[in-house]
C-alpha cells in the first residue's frame, strides 16, 4: 500500500513556510548588493517587471506541478515522462549547490552575532597614524573628513599611511569619471590623505576592512587558499545543526518553526529601516537606490541580474516550490498563494534595500565620495553596511545581536527549504525515512562547504552564486516553461491552476509561460555569454578562474542523469 503523503498543518503554515523560503538572505544579503552592482534605480524597475511577468507566473507553475503529481521535482517530471526525471534532479542539484554556500552566509551571521555583542568590527581607529605621513595640522576631531580641500593643499605630495605610496592631493575626480578626489581624514590633530576608499576605510577602522581582512582573511585569488577560519567552522556547524533540526520531522516541524522565523524578522527589519533613514546623509543613498538611469535598461546584463534575482528570491528553479506544492492538501488556492508570497517577498526585499542604502548614503556622506564608490559590491555588502547602522544606534550591542539573529532566522527558512527540496526527492525515490534523507543530504552539503571556510572561500562563493543564479536557475526555469508551455501544454496547466484557485487566471499566463519567459531568458543568456569575455567578479576573478563556474554547470546534468538512471526502491520489479 502506498504511504499517505504528509501535508501542511494549515494554509497559514504553508504560506509562511513559502514566504520564509522566499524571504531570506536573498532579500537582506543578496538583493542590496545586486542592486548596487547594477546601478540602483534602473535595476528596481527591471526587477518589478520581471516579478509580474516571470516570478509570480512561475510560482503558480511550480506549486501546480507539485500539487498535481504529489511528488518532489524528480518524481513530478518523471510522471510527465520518465525521460525527464534527470531534469528534476538538475533543479534539485542547483538548490543543493546553493545551500552549500548559503550555510556559509549563515556561519558569518552566527559569528557576527558575537562580533555584534562585543562590537568587534570597531577596530582601533588611526592604527596606521604616523606623524611623519601627516599632511597638515588640523582642529578637526578624530576621524572627521575634510570635505572641502583648501586651495593651499591641492597639488601637494603626500604618502599614504596605509600603503606608504606617494600620492598627490586632488580636490576633484577626473572629468567624466565617477570617482572622487583625495580623502583627508583627521586624527591626533593631523590630516592624513588617501586616494582610495579602501585605504580610508582601513585607517578609520571601517566594518568593511574588518570583515574582509580580519574576519574572513580574504586572499588575492581563488587559488590562494589562505588560513582556515576555525571560529567560522564553529558557526558553520551550528548553522547546519539548526537547518537539519528545522526539518527533522518534515512539514510538522516546519509548520511550527516558521511562525517564529518569519514574523519576528519583519518587526526587526522595520526598526533598522527607521533608524537607517534617520542617519545623516541617508538621502544620498536612497537617491542612488531609487533614481533610475533609464539608459541602463538597455543592458542585457541588468535584465539577467534582475530576472535571476527574482528566481533566487522567490525560490523558483530550486525545486523548492514543487516540493512544497506536493505537500498541499487536495483543496488549495494556488493563484492567490503565489501572489501573496511574491508580493510579501518583494516588499521585504525593497525595505531591506532601503536599510542598506541609507547606511551607504551615510557612509558616503561622511567620506565625501559618491555612493557608487563607497564600498566594494559583492556578497559581503550587508556585513559592511548594516554594522554602520548598528554602531550609530543607542544600545548598539543589543541591536547588533538582534540584527544578526534576524538575519539567521531569515536565512534558516530558505536554507531548510533548499535542503527539503533535495531530501523530499531522495525520500520519494529511495523510500528512506525523512531523518535519514536529511542527514545524508545535509552531511554531504556540510562537507562540500568546508573549503569556503578559508581565505579563498568568498571567491568560491562569489563564482558559485553568480553561475547558479545567472545560468543554473535560468536553465531550470527555461526547461520548465518549455516542458509545460510547449510539451504538456500551458492551457492544460492553466486550467488545473484555475480549478485549484479561488479565482481564474487569464490567457496572459499562457503568454508569459510560452513566450515572454523563454524568449527573455534566451536573449539574456546570450548577452551574458558575450559579457563574460571580460573578467568577472568584485575581486577581479580572471577568465581562467572563471572555468570553475562552467565546471559546475557541466557536472550538474551529468550527476542528475546518473541519479535518474539509478534504481529506486520498488522500481524495476
Amino acid at each position: 500500500m502506498a504511504s499517505i503523503r504528509e501535508t501542511w498543518d494549515s494554509r497559514t503554515a504553508f504560506v509562511l513556510a513559502a514566504i520564509g523560503s522566499a524571504i531570506g538572505l536573498g532579500n537582506i544579503w543578496r538583493f542590496p548588493y545586486v542592486t548596487y552592482e547594477n546601478g540602483g534605480g534602473a535595476f528596481l524597475v527591471a526587477y518589478f517587471i520581471c516579478l509580474f511577468l516571470a516570478g509570480i507566473p512561475l510560482l503558480m507553475l511550480e506549486f501546480s506541478i507539485g500539487h498535481k503529481f504529489q511528488q518532489a521535482a524528480p518524481g513530478s517530471f518523471k510522471k510527465i515522462t520518465p525521460r525527464l526525471e534527470w531534469f528534476g534532479w538538475f533543479a534539485a542539484g542547483v538548490g543543493f549547490i546553493i545551500v552549500t554556500y548559503y550555510a556559509i552566509i549563515m556561519a558569518w551571521s552566527v559569528n557576527y552575532t558575537y562580533e555584534a555583542a562585543t562590537l568587534g568590527w570597531e577596530q582601533e581607529e588611526g592604527v596606521y597614524a604616523d606623524a611623519q605621513y601627516a599632511i597638515a595640522e588640523t582642529d578637526l576631531a578624530d576621524m572627521d573628513v575634510l570635505t572641502a580641500i583648501p586651495d593651499s593643499l591641492i597639488g601637494r605630495s603626500f604618502v599614504s599611511p596605509v600603503t606608504a605610496q606617494n600620492c598627490v592631493i586632488c580636490a576633484d575626480p577626473p572629468q567624466g569619471s565617477d570617482g572622487y578626489g583625495t580623502i583627508l581624514v583627521a586624527f591626533g590633530g593631523y590630516l592624513y590623505g588617501f586616494n582610495t576608499v579602501g585605504d580610508a576605510n582601513a585607517f578609520m577602522g571601517s566594518p568593511g576592512d574588518f570583515f574582509f581582512n580580519d574576519f574572513l582573511g580574504v586572499t588575492s585569488s581563488p587559488w590562494d587558499i589562505g588560513d582556515f577560519k576555525w571560529p567560522l567552522f564553529i558557526g558553520f556547524s551550528l548553522a547546519w545543526i539548526w537547518i537539519v533540526a528545522s526539518v527533522w520531522k518534515g512539514t510538522k516541524t516546519v509548520s511550527k518553526v516558521v511562525y517564529f522565523t518569519v514574523i519576528i524578522p519583519w518587526v526587526l527589519l522595520l526598526v533598522f529601516v527607521i533608524r537607517g533613514l534617520a542617519l545623516p546623509g541617508s538621502g544620498k543613498g536612497l537617491e542612488f537606490y531609487l533614481t533610475p538611469v533609464w539608459s541602463n535598461l538597455m543592458s542585457g546584463k541588468l535584465w539577467l541580474a534582475a530576472i535571476s534575482q527574482v528566481f533566487f528570491s522567490l525560490s523558483v528553479g530550486f525545486a523548492i516550490m514543487i516540493a512544497y506544492g506536493s505537500f498541499l492538501p487536495k483543496k488549495t488556492n494556488i493563484a492567490a498563494n503565489a501572489i501573496i508570497i511574491g508580493l510579501a517577498d518583494t516588499i521585504t526585499a525593497f525595505f531591506g534595500g532601503m536599510a542598506v542604502f541609507s547606511a551607504l548614503g551615510h557612509h558616503a556622506d561622511s567620506l565625501g565620495v559618491p555612493v557608487s564608490q563607497v564600498v566594494s559590491s559583492g556578497p559581503g555588502l550587508a556585513f559592511v553596511a548594516y554594522p554602520h547602522i548598528i554602531t550609530q544606534l543607542p544600545g548598539a550591542r543589543i541591536f547588533g545581536v538582534l540584527f544578526f539573529l534576524m538575519l539567521l532566522t531569515l536565512a534558516v527558512d530558505s536554507a531548510f527549504s533548499l535542503l527539503e527540496a533535495v531530501t523530499a526527492a531522495v525520500k520519494d525515490k529511495w523510500k528512506t525515512s525523512h531523518r535519514k534523507a536529511n542527514l545524508i543530504v545535509g552531511g554531504l552539503a556540510f562537507l562540500l562547504g568546508i573549503p569556503m571556510l578559508t581565505g579563498m572561500g568568498i571567491h568560491i562563493l562569489d563564482i558559485a552564486d553568480h553561475f547558479m543564479n545567472s545560468f543554473g536557475l535560468t536553465l531550470v526555469v527555461l526547461g520548465e516553461v518549455l516542458i509545460i508551455g510547449w510539451g504538456t501544454g500551458a492551457e492544460e496547466q492553466r486550467q488545473y491552476i484555475n480549478r485549484n484557485s479561488s479565482f481564474s487566471i487569464g490567457i496572459w499566463w499562457n503568454v508569459c509561460i510560452r513566450w515572454i519567459i523563454p524568449m527573455g531568458i534566451l536573449w539574456m543568456i546570450f548577452s551574458e555569454i558575450q559579457d563574460r569575455a571580460v573578467p568577472y567578479g568584485s575581486f577581479g576573478v580572471r577568465s581562467q578562474e572563471f572555468l570553475f563556474g562552467w565546471l559546475l554547470i557541466i557536472l550538474l546534468p551529468i550527476v542528475s542523469d546518473l541519479l535518474a538512471s539509478s534504481r529506486g526502491r520498488g522500481e524495476g520489479l
